[in-house]
C-alpha cells in the first residue's frame, strides 16, 4: 500500500512570521514533501527558506501560494527532533521555526534577497519630467544607472528607502524581484589523483628528460589509493597537469571532512575504565537499570570537586554503547569543550564528535552530517548541541547542570538542561545532571522524588577538600586590598615550593570607569546605562553589554576638565600587580579578551597542566572543568561582585561560582588552601562556602524563596518591554500588567513594572515585569495571551515585548 502524496504542507520560518503557513505542492514535488525538509516558498514578494512540519490534504484557506521547490533529498530532522523542537517552541514562548533554526548547523540555508530595477514607466516618469516625490527622483536615477539595486544596499544609502521602493512599486515605477544564492556552507571537496587503468609508471609513454612526470607516476603508483593533487605533484604542479592532458593521470574530487578534534586513524584508545568507588558504582549501577529497562530517569549526581563525577558519564554510557545507543554529553563553556573531549577520546577514540558554535562554519557543518549519518557514537558539546541528529540516543549527560551559560539570551531563550531533560524523557532513556553546586531546581525535585539521587561526598583517594579561609578586607590598609598581605604571603609560599596558583577575579578589563574629578561625571556608553571598562592593553574603553569602543578622552567631554581618573579594578589590572609583585613568576590571564576562542583556551590551560604558568588570573573561565594536581592556592579577590546584584539568584549563583573556583585546588597529593576576599566576611553565603556546605545554602535559600513564591517553588516567566523611546516602553510595560491581571494573574504575583536594573541597552529603553505561578502552563498561557493583546494594542506599537521562561537571570 502506498502512502498518499500530500497535497498541502504547512511551512515555519526561522523569523519575522511566527505563525504557520500552508502551501500547495505542485504535482512535481508531492513525492518529496515531507516533514524536517527544507523548501523554498513565496514570502511576499520574495522567495524564502522554510521548514516543512506537517502535511495536509485540505489548505485552511481558499487562496495558497505554491511552494517552489523542496532543496532537501533526505528530511534534516527527524520526527523525534520536530516533536522536540515544537515542545521548545510551545514551552518558552517562541517560533517554531526560530528553534529548528536553531537545531540546524548555520549557513546551510539558501540565501535570499529583494532587488529593485526601474520599470519602463519608471524611466518614462523621470525622461517625461512626471511629479515625484522627495527622494523618488534620487533613487530612480541611481537605479537606472545601476540597473539594479538590493533592497538593503539602498536602505544603508538613503534611511526612507525601503518605504519610497515599496511606494514606487504600487505605482508600477519600480519591480521588486527575490534573488536565490547559493548557502554559504557546503561540503567541501578536495582533488584526488590516481594512476589511469593500466597505466604503468615505467613503461608509460614519456619523453626521456620527463623525470619529473615519471617521479609523479611512481608516486602514485606507490600510494595505491587516490592522492590530494598538491601532494601528488610533489611540488611540480606543472609536470601533473602535463600528465592530467595526457590521460595518463585521472583527477577526482573527494569529499573532506574538516574535524579539528580527529582522532588518528589506527590508534587505540589508551585510558581503561577505572576502580570505582562505592558512591561511584551505585549512580553508575542506577543509571545502568535504567538503560536496561529503557526507562526515563533523570539522575542528580551530586559530588564534591573531584570526587570523579566523570568516571560516573564515561561508565554509564559505555554500559549504553554496549546496547548499540549512542549518548549526549553537554558542557556549560566552549571552552571547557576541548577537556571534556580529550577525556572521552582517550577512553572511546574516534567514536566521538564535538558539536559547538565554536567551530568554524565548515567545522561545524562536516560534525553534524557526520552525527546524522551515525557515524559517531558520542557526542559533545556546549548548550546548542542538545539538538544533534542522533538516531539511537540512549543517555545524555549534563555536565555542571546549575550553570546559567545553559539559558540562551537570544530567543529562542531555551535551558539546554531542560530541554536535554525532555529530549530524554522522549525517548524513554537516562540523564544524568552533575554538579557539585546543584541548581535549586534539580536539587528540589530530588529531595521530591522526582529525580534520582546519587551522591559523591568524598573526593577521589580520600583526598581533602581545600581549607577556606576568610580575608577581611576591612581591616586592610586601602593600597593592599587588590592583593592583600594574606594572599601575597600565600602565593610567595607557593613559588617558593614550585606550586601553582589560581586568582580569580569576575570582571575583565583594567578599571572599571572613567571619573572626571571636577564635575564627577562618569564616562558612560552613549548606547547603554553603563560605564565604559578601561582595557589598558589595547587602550580602548569598552562597553561590556553592546562592545561600543573608543579611544580615551584627553578631557571631560561634559566640562572639558583635565583632572580625570580610572577606578576600580579587572582582570588586566591584577595581572600587571601580580607582576610587579612577583617579577620572577610566569603569570597567565585567562578571560574573554585573551580566550576568545577554543584553541586560545587550551593553549592556556595547556600552559598550566604541563607546569608552564606559575599564577594565573583569570574571570569564571579558571573556575570550570580543568584538573590540575599541582595547582594547591586559588585566591578569590572579590567576593562581593556578585553578592548583592538586584536579582533572587544573586546567592545561589554565588555560592555555585565561588565553591566551583575553591574547587580547584588540592586535587593531587598536596592539600590545597583557598583565601577569599571580602566586606562581608558574615554574609551567610561566604560561610557556606567556606564549610563548602550546599546543605546550608539550600536551607537559607529554599526559606526565602518559598516565602516569595520564587523558583523552585513557583515558575516564574521575565517580560522584558524595550523601545527607542522611555515612554512607549513604560506606558506599554503598565498596560502588559494589566493585561496580565486580566488573565487571571494575581497583583502579589507581579513584580513590576519597573525600569530594568540595565535601563538602556544598545539604544533601548527596558521595563521589565517578573510573572510568578504555581502552575505552569497557565503561567504561560496567560502571559501569551496578555502578550498577543499588547501588540494588537496602541500601547505595543514600537515597543518589543521579549518573554523568557524559566529566567536564570533577571538583570
Amino acid at each position: 500500500m502506498t502512502t498518499p502524496k500530500p497535497a498541502y504542507v504547512d511551512v515555519v520560518f526561522p523569523a519575522s512570521v511566527e505563525t504557520r503557513l500552508t502551501y500547495r505542492v505542485p504535482e512535481e514535488w508531492r513525492g518529496l514533501a515531507v516533514p524536517g525538509k527544507r523548501a523554498l516558498v513565496p514570502l511576499g514578494p520574495r522567495p524564502v527558506t522554510g521548514y516543512l512540519v506537517g502535511t495536509r490534504d485540505r489548505s485552511p484557506v481558499s487562496d495558497t501560494k505554491d511552494l517552489r521547490e523542496i532543496l532537501d533529498a533526505e528530511p534534516l530532522l527527524d520526527a523525534h527532533l520536530l516533536e522536540l523542537t515544537r515542545w521548545v517552541a510551545d514551552y518558552y514562548l517562541c517560533p517554531w521555526g526560530e528553534v529548528i533554526r536553531t537545531a540546524l548547523p548555520p549557513g546551510i540555508d539558501s540565501l535570499t534577497r529583494q532587488l529593485v530595477r526601474v520599470t519602463s514607466a519608471g524611466a518614462a516618469a523621470m525622461d517625461g519630467g512626471s511629479l515625484l516625490r522627495p527622494g523618488e527622483r534620487e533613487i530612480l536615477a541611481f537605479l537606472r544607472v545601476r540597473g539594479e539595486a538590493a533592497l538593503p544596499a539602498l536602505s544603508r544609502r538613503w534611511r526612507q528607502a525601503r518605504g519610497v521602493v515599496h511606494a514606487l512599486a504600487r505605482r508600477g515605477l519600480v519591480e521588486l524581484a527575490g534573488e536565490v544564492r547559493p548557502p554559504r556552507i557546503r561540503p567541501l571537496t578536495v582533488a584526488h589523483c590516481t594512476l589511469a587503468p593500466g597505466v604503468d609508471p615505467e613503461s608509460a609513454p614519456l619523453p626521456p628528460r620527463a623525470s619529473k612526470q615519471r617521479a609523479i607516476l611512481r608516486t602514485l603508483a606507490a600510494a595505491g589509493n587516490a592522492l590530494p593533487r598538491a601532494e601528488a605533484g610533489a611540488g611540480s604542479p606543472a609536470a601533473l597537469a602535463a600528465l592530467i592532458r595526457q590521460g595518463l593521470v585521472h583527477v577526482r574530487e573527494v569529499e573532506v571532512t574538516r574535524d579539528p578534534f580527529a582522532f588518528p586513524e589506527g590508534r587505540e584508545p589508551t585510558d581503561l575504565p577505572r576502580e570505582l568507588t562505592t558512591g561511584q558504582a551505585e549512580a553508575v549501577a542506577l543509571v545502568q537499570a535504567a538503560l536496561a529497562e529503557r526507562r526515563f530517569l533523570p539522575v542528580l549526581l551530586h559530588g564534591v570537586t573531584g570526587s570523579g563525577k566523570t568516571e560516573v558519564y564515561l561508565q554509564a554510557i559505555q554500559a549504553a554503547l554496549a546496547q548499540g545507543r549512542q549518548a549526549l554529553i553537554l558542557v556549560p563553556e566552549i571552552a571547557l569543550t576541548p577537556l571534556t573531549v580529550r577525556r572521552f577520546l582517550a577512553r572511546f577514540g574516534g567514536r566521538v564528535a564535538v558539536l559547538h558554535s565554536g567551530l568554524r562554519g565548515g567545522e561545524r557543518y562536516d560534525a553534524w552530517r557526520r552525527i546524522r549519518r551515525g557515524q559517531a557514537a558520542i557526542v559533545v558539546g556546549a548548550r546548542s548541541a542538545v539538538f544533534a541528529p542522533l538516531p539511537a540516543l540512549g543517555i545524555v549527560v549534563v555536565d555542571e547542570e546549575h550553570d546559567p551559560s545553559y539559558k540562551q539570551e537570544e530567543v529562542p531563550r531555551y535551558h539546554g538542561r531542560d530541554v536535554a531533560i525532555m529530549r530524554a524523557k522522549l525517548l524513554h532513556a537516562p540523564v544524568i545532571l552533575g554538579s557539585a553546586t546543584p541548581s535549586l531546581e534539580s536539587f528540589q525535585r530530588a529531595q521530591g522524588g522526582r529525580y534520582g539521587l546519587a551522591r559523591l561526598p568524598q573526593r577521589i583517594e580520600a583526598r581533602p577538600l581545600p581549607r577556606v579561609e576568610i580575608v577581611d578586607l576591612r581591616r586592610v590598609e586601602g593600597g593592599d586590598r587588590l592583593l592583600s598581605p594574606a594572599l601575597c604571603a600565600a602565593l610567595a609560599e607557593r613559588l617558593a615550593r614550585g606550586e601553582q596558583s589560581l586568582l580569580f577575579l569576575n570582571r575583565r578589563g583594567f578599571s572599571t570607569l572613567l571619573l572626571c574629578q571636577e564635575c564627577g561625571s562618569v564616562l558612560g556608553c552613549p548606547r547603554c546605562s553603563v560605564s565604559l571598562t578601561h582595557h589598558a592593553t589595547r587602550g580602548r574603553l569598552r562597553c561590556h553589554t553592546c562592545d561600543f569602543e573608543r579611544r580615551p578622552p584627553e578631557r571631560c567631554p561634559q566640562c572639558q576638565g583635565s583632572r580625570l581618573r580610572y577606578l576600580g579594578f579587572g582582570t588586566q589590572q591584577l595581572e600587571v600587580a601580580v607582576r610587579e609583585r612577583f617579577p620572577r613568576a610566569r603569570v597567565a590571564r585567562m578571560d574573554r579578551d585573551t580566550a576568545g576562542t577554543w584553541q586560545a583556551a587550551t593553549r592556556i590551560l595547556e600552559d598550566l597542566e604541563r607546569g608552564a604558568t606559575d599564577i594565573l588570573v583569570g574571570t569564571q573561565m579558571i573556575g570550570k572543568g580543568h584538573d590540575v594536581p599541582n595547582v594547591t592556592l586559588v585566591g578569590v579577590v572579590s567576593a562581593d561582585m556578585a553578592l548583592h546584584l538586584p536579582d533572587f539568584r544573586a546567592g545561589e549563583r554565588t555560592f555555585a561560582l565561588l565553591t566551583q573556583v575553591v574547587g580547584r585546588a588540592g586535587r593531587g597529593d598536596r592539600p590545597g588552601l583557598a583565601l577569599i576576599q571580602t566586606f562581608n566576611p558574615d554574609h551567610y553565603i561566604l560561610r557556606a562556602v567556606q564549610g563548602q556546605d550546599y546543605a546550608a545554602l539550600w536551607e537559607a535559600e529554599s526559606r526565602l524563596r518559598r516565602e516569595q513564591d520564587l523558583p523552585p517553588f513557583a515558575r516564574a516567566v521575565l517580560a522584558v518591554l524595550s523601545s527607542p523611546q522611555a515612554d512607549p516602553a513604560e506606558a506599554a510595560a503598565k498596560e502588559f500588567a494589566r493585561l496580565l491581571c486580566a488573565q487571571g494573574i494575581r497583583t502579589d504575583h507581579l513584580n513590576g513594572p519597573a525600569p530594568a536594573p540595565l535601563y538602556r541597552v544598545r539604544g533601548r529603553y527596558r521595563w521589565h515585569l517578573l510573572v510568578r505561578g504555581r502552575d505552569a502552563g497557565r503561567l504561560r498561557a496567560a502571559v501569551s495571551e496578555a502578550g498577543r493583546r499588547l501588540r494588537a494594542s496602541p500601547a505595543g506599537r514600537g515597543v518589543r515585548l521579549d518573554l523568557d521562561v524559566d529566567p536564570a537571570s533577571v538583570c
